[in-house]
């Protein structure tokens, strides 16, 4: 141990645990652990298992920082997923306050078992890396009139990257600017009609208990050429191998990002997720009475940024704009998203009513800004035959163009021979 335990948040401690030390070097080993131990089981107590924010009584509490859990820990795991641009950031630093527990990400799994973890699977931003640690699911609502630009701010902060490396440089840029309208249109008319279609298939996924929009040998979940994306008349869809053999996918709760935000319905969303994680094996979670208050603090306490810091530097998010077409495909996909969950098996599910009453908030509120373009149409640019291929292009420059360019998957030794035939060619 190289290191010395003098203070704790501003109080001298008994004892002092250094190496460099001659007055440690002259004591005998077990007069030194008599003296420390208790400031060492109170440093690792402090340190690695986290207090819950406490409970003062009568709707009061304190509010306090989260760590991971206890490297031996064996609780029952959570996943919370999530379309990108779904409202994660805010719902995990309310997890966080509700439970005590630090959040795991899925780019970031350290293997073990750590509670609760965060993932956009199967959206091609989300990986699945935490195997079968987890056993339930959360599910984050956000209208996708609002998730789909956010994404792609996240896309421009991090300057369109897909590996690691070019990602971690630009990290520290997340959420602090929203991205050139120039580049947002370009993207947006690009991948409007995917992305519409990945956010609706992103809910069935977990609704439907794995439903697969992709191939298996798609590995990037892209449908780009040679593969594609099944479509509704394809169904039923073959089953995702980890629906059935690692965690069960069917959401316990959906939380509606919107609601979550307000001050009103706030603290009664935080209370899905307390009524999903209380009681769960290494589950923490403070007392339904305290939970107002601990909504209201996280807010004010809670130091990673999100959505709000991006106010302060250029566009409002309200300058993001779809065309009238558009609108009129995202309202179209709500109307049948809520007529799908609203029938049929889905008819008497509390979970699938929950996301009923947030596919009902999102088509009022496109429908109102929809009539408001019809009635004020924007302008419209020239015809232009080459603009597809210009974004293609476009979008190659910047992002990860076309993940597999013949070139680069027969660079695959192992994967070309199981694909080879796709491109009309033997292995």
């Amino acid at each position: 141990m190289v290191a010395s335990l003098r203070h704790y948040e501003g109080h001298p401690l008994p004892c002092t645990v250094t190496l460099k030390s001659s007055i440690l070097r002259s004591v005998k080993p077990v007069v030194f652990m008599l003296a420390c131990l208790p400031v060492m089981i109170f440093t690792i107590n402090r340190y690695l298992i986290r207090d819950l924010s406490i409970d003062l009584g009568e709707g009061n509490c304190k509010w306090t920082e989260s760590f991971p859990l206890p490297l031996d820990s064996d609780p029952l795991g959570t996943l919370v997923a999530s379309y990108p641009g779904g409202g994660m950031r805010v719902t995990w630093q309310q997890l966080e306050g509700l439970t005590g527990i630090q959040v795991g990400d899925d780019y970031e799994y350290s293997g073990k078992r750590v509670g609760i973890i965060k993932t956009q699977w199967p959206h091609y931003e989300g990986i699945w890396s935490y195997g079968s640690t987890l056993d339930q699911v959360i599910y984050v609502i956000r209208n996708p009139r609002w998730a789909i630009p956010s994404f792609h701010h996240i896309l421009s902060e991090i300057n369109y990257g897909q590996e690691w490396g070019e990602v971690f440089p630009y990290l520290s840029s997340v959420f602090t600017q929203r991205s050139p309208m120039e580049n947002w249109i370009k993207w947006r008319d690009l991948k409007f009609e995917e992305e519409i279609n990945l956010w609706a298939w992103h809910i069935d996924y977990y609704m439907e208990e794995g439903s697969q929009y992709w191939d298996n040998l798609d590995f990037e979940r892209v449908g780009q050429k040679p593969f594609f994306f099944n479509t509704e008349d394809m169904k039923p869809w073959p089953k995702n191998v980890h629906c059935i053999t690692d965690i069960d996918c069917s959401p316990k709760a959906v939380v509606s990002y919107e609601k979550l935000r307000k001050h009103g319905t706030g603290p009664i969303e935080l209370r899905k997720m307390a009524e999903a994680l209380r009681g769960k094996r290494g589950m923490t979670v403070i007392s339904d009475e305290a939970i107002d208050c601990v909504w209201f603090e996280t807010f004010i306490h809670a130091k990673a940024p999100n959505n709000d810091n991006r106010d302060h530097h250029g566009n409002a998010k309200e300058a993001y704009h779809f065309t009238i077409d558009q609108m009129q495909i995202i309202t179209n996909k709500l109307q049948f998203m809520k007529d799908k969950y609203s029938s049929g098996e889905w008819e008497n599910n509390a979970v699938a009513q929950d996301l009923v009453l947030a596919f009902d908030d999102y088509i009022a509120e496109v429908g109102e800004e929809l009539l408001y373009l019809q009635a004020n149409p924007p302008p419209t640019p020239a015809p232009n035959a080459a603009y597809n291929d210009e974004l293609v292009s476009w979008y190659e420059t910047v992002g990860a163009g076309n993940r597999y360019a013949r070139d680069k998957v027969r660079q695959m030794n192992g994967y070309w021979p199981l694909v080879a035939n796709l491109y009309n060619e033997t292995a």
